[in-house]
């Protein structure tokens, strides 16, 4: 196994266990109801697709394929199918993950900072892991990750939040739930300042995702 190759496992190890922290504890604190929460769900996605990246991963190490998840994922011949759609599926939800966790980022940087104090928002407690490191260290992973990202992926990444956002937007309307976030409480706000926040967020989103893609094809045609 080569040196890169062993520096993503011990990343993706230290990523894991501390999405691990994140997540639970904001299980142990909030139960199921964290789950309302954007940086809940994209750490527990980041967690996620880093332990399926190990899995795919380790079987390396283990090159006469006596481990259960070796035989399933280890290919004598060099690439089938199976592996490819397997190598696509981890490094896609890779690749959402991570930019749901630079949103979850840039809103805490440009929106719930001000509003709650910026060390509040990224030094106190799991969040300087869950607002911070986590979405960086993702970041980093992922430009020295092999592949190519297809454009279409930004798609599935605003999707992915568009499949947040939509269910707590129809229950704020219904007066069910609060937020949990200010731009979110559409009760409390004018419908053109919803629609601002919708688009903003979106676009952001976007930008995110291409900025990421374009970074791992600049670092992929240096390598």
């Amino acid at each position: 196994m080569r040196q890169k190759e062993k520096n993503l496992l011990f990343g993706h190890i230290i990523l894991l266990l501390l999405e691990l922290i994140v997540v639970l504890s904001a299980f142990s604190e909030d139960g199921f109801t964290t789950l309302r929460y954007y940086t809940t769900d994209s750490n527990l996605l980041c967690g996620i697709a880093s332990l399926l990246y190990l899995l795919w991963k380790l079987p390396a190490l283990n090159r006469e394929g006596k481990g259960v998840v070796s035989r399933y994922f280890q290919n004598k011949d060099g690439g089938t199918t199976e592996l490819s759609a397997a190598r696509n599926g981890i490094s896609l939800l890779r690749f959402i993950s991570t930019v749901c966790l630079m949103v979850t980022f840039v809103v805490v940087l440009l929106v719930l900072g001000p509003e709650q104090g910026y060390a509040h928002e990224f030094l106190e407690g799991r969040k300087i892991f869950s607002h911070l490191i986590c979405p960086f260290l993702s970041l980093l992973l992922l430009l020295f990750e092999e592949g190519d990202i297809p454009l279409k992926w930004v798609s599935y990444a605003l999707f992915t939040t568009l499949a947040y956002a939509i269910p707590l937007i129809l229950l704020n309307a219904l007066g069910l739930v609060s937020g949990p976030y200010s731009f979110l409480k559409i009760r409390e706000q004018s419908l053109g300042k919803t629609v601002f926040w919708i688009v903003t967020i979106l676009s952001g989103n976007a930008l995110l995702a291409l900025g990421a893609l374009f970074l791992r094809r600049i670092k992929n045609r240096k390598s």
